[in-house]
């Protein structure tokens, strides 16, 4: 039996996309927190396809779990970074 290291359940996630299942060797960092995040944004100027909307939603489910485990983590987003709004606004500036 394999240990779980998430709340979420991520075998569906993690059985289609094997490359994936580096989060949980990430859990609880700084750079599983931003690489969660960079999975849910556009990176390859609009030519990135997406996720079919069960796996969006396990990887959302991830980036609130890691928030909610590891809240020093949330704030972590570069300054210059404006592909989720007026950073200002959200108190990250």
């Amino acid at each position: 039996m394999t240990t779980r290291i998430t709340e979420t359940s991520t075998e569906k996630l993690y059985e289609r996309f094997p490359h994936l299942r580096k989060i949980d060797g990430m859990w609880g960092t700084a750079q599983c927190r931003k690489f969660i995040f960079l999975l849910m944004t556009d990176t390859r100027g609009g030519k990135r396809q997406g996720f079919p909307a069960e796996h969006a939603g396990t990887i959302m489910s991830l980036l609130m779990e890691h928030d909610r485990r590891f809240p020093q983590f949330e704030n972590e987003v570069q300054h210059d970074d404006t592909r989720w709004g007026d950073l200002s606004r959200r108190g990250l500036r």
